[in-house]
């Protein structure tokens, strides 16, 4: 597995290469992630957690580069037309679908949009926000950089339905039983994901977003209550500068008292880690 940014990962097993989400070529002044989409040139299948354009604007030129289909809620695939995919390399899935690859099962699953803003006083986000950027001394973005901002932000959907409708988490079993959850957004456990889990006593990996900082704890601690994995990697907190990217430690610290035995990984961009899906031994970097 590697992170890719944001919550895009790269999950690879025997001849799959899964590719999770697709923002690679991101808004201005976001760190550089050290690849670009026009650099993805294999992938077996694209997994879309939710249409907005943070999650899937890249989606498009890389299946088409690749020859991959894309697997997403209803409301990706009109974002995907416009970005020229053609329509039998879209799968919609509405959660409760299972994909069968080489060696590989996907079950999705129904999820909800993050409701963060609904949890803290009126207008708190917007002022911490403002606060921060006005920390990190961000100048407004030049014509250029608006203009490219306007683009990307384009690629994809602004479809209110989203959020109730349209969030989509994948249970990936590699081989007979290793189990890695992908979720991009932190939003109520939905009765999907608490009937699954009934099913499925625990994930070895998941991949979970950790956004709005302190707000955004809380939230992200519910999905590891619900999904107990063995090990979580965060995603979603990268933000431009250091003042808005988000230290991984206290949602860690938060996951160890929720979860004691729960591994959190905070690695750099494009970082293989390696499972050995028999014994579950890692192996980070080469």
């Amino acid at each position: 597995m590697r992170w890719l940014g944001h919550t895009n990962y790269e999950l690879v097993y025997r001849d799959n290469v899964f590719l999770l989400d697709a923002y690679y070529d991101r808004l201005p002044r976001s760190h550089p992630i050290g690849v670009s989409s026009s650099d993805i040139k294999k992938a077996t299948a694209l997994f879309i957690g939710h249409a907005h354009f943070d999650h899937m604007s890249d989606a498009a030129v890389v299946a088409k580069q690749a020859g991959a289909t894309v697997v997403g809620a209803a409301p990706a695939g009109p974002a995907l037309a416009a970005s020229g995919l053609a329509a039998r390399q879209f799968k919609a899935v509405k959660g409760g679908e299972v994909l069968q690859y080489q060696g590989v099962t996907v079950e999705t699953v129904l999820g909800r949009h993050n409701v963060i803003a609904t949890t803290v006083p009126e207008g708190f986000l917007d002022k911490q926000q403002a606060a921060l950027q006005s920390a990190a001394l961000q100048e407004p973005y030049s014509e250029a950089e608006a203009k490219h901002a306007e683009a990307v932000r384009a690629r994809g959907s602004r479809d209110p339905n989203i959020a109730t409708m349209g969030v989509i988490n994948y249970l990936f079993t590699l081989g007979n039983s290793f189990r890695v959850m992908f979720a991009d957004s932190p939003g109520p456990i939905t009765t999907e994901q608490r009937m699954l889990m009934q099913r499925v006593p625990a994930v070895d990996v998941a991949m979970l977003p950790y956004v709005n900082f302190e707000a955004g704890i809380p939230p992200l601690v519910d999905l590891v209550k619900t999904f107990k994995p063995a090990t979580v990697f965060m995603g979603h907190h990268d933000g431009p500068g250091t003042m808005l990217w988000a230290s991984n430690y206290p949602p860690a610290y938060a996951i160890r008292r929720a979860s004691p035995n729960t591994r959190t990984l905070d690695v750099l961009y494009r970082t293989p880690v390696c499972f050995n899906t028999a014994t579950k031994e890692i192996v980070i970097g080469w």
